[in-house]
């Protein structure tokens, strides 16, 4: 919880100083929803998530160098081809994402009752 208020935190106080650029190198794509930049400079780009319940994001890849911190409670399921994991995150948890090829067959699902939110932060370093 710490490191996420920290991350926060700085992302708060550099979005003082970044603006939008508008590049879509280091965005992470969804084919089934939309993401919002909420904060880019010359080394991150922060993108905020939002998963409905019984939404999927639909088969896509990661390109690595990626914090995620979740921004709800929640239940999602993440599938790689016929595998699923089933988990229970909360507000504050963060985790790593290394990169994930299309081929993987990757994907995420909220299977709760409530919205999921979290923030991607794209490293571009």
């Amino acid at each position: 919880m710490r490191i996420a208020l920290i991350v926060l935190c700085s992302v708060g106080l550099w979005s003082v100083v970044g603006e939008a650029q508008d590049n879509t190198e280091h965005q992470q794509h969804y084919p089934n929803v939309s993401t919002d930049v909420v904060f880019e400079n010359d080394r991150m780009l922060v993108q905020k998530v939002v998963l409905d319940p019984g939404e999927w994001e639909g088969i896509h890849s990661h390109f690595g160098n990626q914090l995620f911190i979740m921004l709800t409670d929640g239940q999602s399921t993440v599938r790689y081809g016929d595998q699923e994991t089933t988990s229970v995150s909360r507000a504050g948890s963060v985790g790593w994402k290394q990169a994930v090829a299309l081929s993987e067959r990757h994907e995420s699902g909220n299977t709760g009752d409530t919205p999921l939110e979290f923030l991607w932060v794209n490293l571009k370093q």
